[in-house]
């Protein structure tokens, strides 16, 4: 039997509640996470959100040869609708979903590279050096520290801080 995927489109942070659902009925479903990093009250907070917020891949039969398993995911808790085109639901090409599904082999989620390269110039957006602008010396380590060159007082001073102090300057 030829299945397809399709994307529906859940309520607000129903993203995993529609999965577990779908997965108590054997639907083959597919929600591609990122670890994001946060500051919450001064501190990192590593956690895993939905790649693509408010969506979520299902793998099914044609409407025609299956029409309960349809029905079953348009009722399900949390869906919103079946994205397509003048009601008629439109599938997702496979190489994109394999191309999704590589990206997160390895880890389970997709990690994200460094925020800025060696050589940019960024801008601390807060403390005691709220605006100040340097030099990315060097990149990210494991824990999310990178040194800058800051122009102090007629010379560079390397300065350790953390990533998410910075942005693009």
């Amino acid at each position: 039997m030829d299945t397809a995927w399709y994307t529906v489109q859940s309520k607000r942070h129903n993203e995993a509640r529609v999965t577990r659902h779908l997965a108590g009925r054997f639907i083959p479903t597919f929600l591609p996470l990122v670890e994001t990093v946060r500051r919450r009250a001064g501190v990192r907070c590593a956690g895993l959100e939905p790649l693509f917020p408010g969506y979520v891949f299902v793998q099914l039969e044609p409407l025609s040869l299956c029409p309960d398993h349809w029905d079953f995911v348009r009722w399900s808790p949390g869906v919103r609708q079946i994205l397509g085109v003048a009601g008629q639901p439109v599938p997702v090409p496979d190489e994109v979903i394999h191309a999704i599904q590589t990206r997160t082999r390895e880890l389970g989620y997709v990690r994200p590279g460094h925020r800025f390269a060696s050589g940019e110039r960024v801008r601390f957006r807060w403390g005691p050096m709220n605006g100040l602008e340097a030099i990315l010396d060097r990149p990210a380590s494991r824990t999310g520290r990178v040194q800058v060159l800051l122009a102090l007082l007629g010379g560079e001073l390397r300065v350790e801080t953390d990533e998410l102090d910075l942005e693009s300057a």
